[in-house]
């Protein structure tokens, strides 16, 4: 048990709740942030001289460490505790990404990679668990948009500080790395000041409002790791990270290469893409939270994420004539797309979860962790090679199929379980 001022035995309220909430979202913001390399990738393959097929190997193995110590994470965080595991995997991650940016060598380089990845892996398994305990129903789905400044922020983050700092700090990549474990570890002392975690009755309780909860009648027994609706949400979730995978490794090789986009503009280009997802998130999902539904959020964003991607494709066909304009709006449409997707799912899946299988919600997080970067570890895999021998107009068809999958299994999920009516806290009886 953790010592009994760091667990509230009752629900907290007001700014204190959302102060909580906050410091859970800084702390996956935290674990995403270390080890964003994509803004100076070009940078760090040439000065270590290292061919990006072997970055691909070398991120190959990371994203399996990551994946693996995620899901073996939240199985522990149901036994432990969240804050328990999180606080002190926070500092090591803020130390083991400084030890990257020490690295001199390949092999240096790719110990750090891999440690930091191990140690992130664990460090994150806590944080969805404690959006949903910090989060209402509703009001869920946009904390989760806030939460994806942790899967979503970070990209944003990074490239706008590398674009803003690069030249500043002298145009090299030890220069971001240090930064980033300097805000890293900095952060971390912010979530240990301030986390707090909740007692197990009252984190076994389904909370519409503050005030207002009814009880949790689990449907199902055992683990979620056997449930098939469980497997199915995961899966259709996964499947969009073939596509966000793709961008956060090689958005800016991408740009670069099929394109000619200096490094610069292609940073920018993956702000703007980055800061319309996050906006859009927000927006959209406080709009499902008044309206208590998702699956028409999952649907259109779906749709829309396939018609971008079509056009993206076909600027690509453009090669350097096509307009830059076009690309950046583009950009900005799939990332508004893709904004109307993560906060409703997260609500939709940590709703049925919480309702199944009440106190699993960490090893239920943990396997959409660990699917999800799985197909994460295919894209930085499959990506380089496809791109190499056909183009990356090629490598993006693939990432439209995943998401063609991922809109027939949303509509599968709604025929098997259909939304119910929204809930109204007003029916509902305020706790004491």
């Amino acid at each position: 048990m953790l010592p009994h001022r760091r667990e509230l035995q009752t629900y907290p309220t007001g700014a204190r709740r959302r102060g909580l909430l906050a410091a859970a979202i800084l702390a996956m913001f935290l674990t995403a942030y270390e080890g964003q390399l994509a803004p100076v990738l070009s940078l760090l393959l040439a000065d270590l001289g290292m061919p990006l097929g072997r970055y691909g190997a070398i991120t190959a193995v990371s994203l399996l460490v990551g994946a693996v110590a995620g899901f073996v994470g939240g199985k522990l965080v149901d036994r432990l505790g969240r804050v328990r595991l999180m606080v002190p995997f926070l500092f090591l991650s803020g130390l083991a990404c400084l030890f990257m940016a020490t690295s001199n060598s390949e092999a240096q380089f790719t110990a750090a990679r891999v440690l930091l990845a191990l140690v992130e892996g664990i460090a994150a398994a806590g944080s969805a668990p404690l959006v949903r305990d910090f989060a209402p129903r509703m009001g869920r789905a946009q904390a989760f948009a806030f939460f994806s400044w942790g899967t979503v922020g970070a990209n944003f983050f990074a490239a706008a500080i590398t674009a803003l700092t690069l030249d500043l700090l002298g145009g090299t990549w030890q220069a971001q790395l240090y930064l980033m474990a300097g805000i890293s570890l900095a952060g971390a002392v912010v979530v240990a000041a301030t986390l707090r975690e909740l007692a197990p009755p009252v984190r076994r309780e389904i909370r519409l409002s503050e005030e207002a909860v009814r009880p949790i009648t689990p449907t199902r027994t055992g683990s979620p790791l056997r449930n098939a609706t469980a497997w199915t949400y995961v899966a259709a979730m996964s499947a969009l990270f073939l596509l966000l995978g793709t961008l956060n490794a090689y958005g800016q090789v991408l740009l670069g290469e099929a394109l000619g986009v200096p490094v610069r503009i292609a940073s920018l280009i993956m702000m703007f893409f980055w800061g319309a997802n996050l906006v859009a998130s927000l927006g959209l999902s406080r709009w499902s939270d008044r309206l208590q539904r998702r699956t028409p959020f999952l649907l259109t964003g779906g749709a829309t994420s396939a018609a971008a991607l079509l056009a993206l494709i076909a600027l690509l066909g453009l090669g350097t004539d096509a307009p830059a304009p076009a690309v950046v709006v583009v950009f900005i449409g799939l990332g508004v797309a893709l904004g109307a997707i993560f906060g409703p799912w997260m609500a939709a899946f940590a709703a049925y979860v919480e309702e199944t299988h009440v106190d699993a919600e960490g090893t239920a997080f943990g396997l959409q962790h660990l699917v999800s970067r799985l197909v994460v570890l295919a894209a930085v895999l499959l990506a380089p090679r496809l791109a190499d021998a056909a183009g990356w107009s090629a490598w993006l068809l693939v990432t439209l199929a995943a998401v063609v999958v991922f809109l027939a299994l949303i509509l599968f999920l709604h025929r098997r379980n259909p939304e119910r009516a929204p809930e109204t806290v007003a029916e509902r009886a305020p706790t004491g």
